[in-house]
């Protein structure tokens, strides 16, 4: 590195860095919890390649991502299950487990091992559904008690 000329000292690493070699930055700064840094290098990774899902499924900022990562490899297990977390976040329950069914669906196919993960996320999202619509019911409930109640001390003032 010493008789390194000036010149190429001054060019950023990433110049010279593979798509594949900034994909594994990315993922060692994912595992640093660097997820900022990480999505950076991702994005990278993107520019240099756009035409590789699995680098839009390691970058997975957005529902938009995962939803291309998916044009570009429908059978993507990996990008159904990380659009699943985009579902859950924007609490569209139903989509996320229609996601986690497809992506459950082609694990078998491809016979990969995801051990109880995707099964667990099922059970997860099924459980938020079910705690959404209670929450709305009992709300609905609170409500019209309310009004039953308002209704019934009007009549009792009449």
């Amino acid at each position: 590195m010493k008789n390194t000329p000036p010149e190429k000292m001054a060019s950023s690493p990433e110049k010279s860095s593979t798509a594949q070699e900034l994909k594994e930055q990315g993922n060692r700064l994912f595992l640093c919890r660097k997820y900022q840094e990480a999505a950076t290098c991702y994005s990278k990774t993107i520019n240099r390649n756009p035409s590789v899902a699995v680098y839009y499924t390691n970058r997975t900022l957005s529902l938009a991502d995962c939803k291309h990562a998916l044009e570009l490899d429908p059978h993507s297990v990996k990008a159904h299950f990380f659009l699943v977390q985009c579902h859950l976040e924007l609490e569209n329950y139903n989509e996320a487990i229609g996601n986690l069914q497809r992506a459950y669906n082609l694990a078998k196919e491809q016979r990969l091992n995801f051990g109880d993960d995707i099964p667990s996320a099922l059970r997860v999202a099924k459980k938020k559904r079910w705690n959404s619509i209670e929450e709305k019911r009992i709300n609905q409930e609170n409500k019209l008690h309310a009004y039953l109640t308002k209704l019934i001390l009007a009549e009792k003032e009449r």
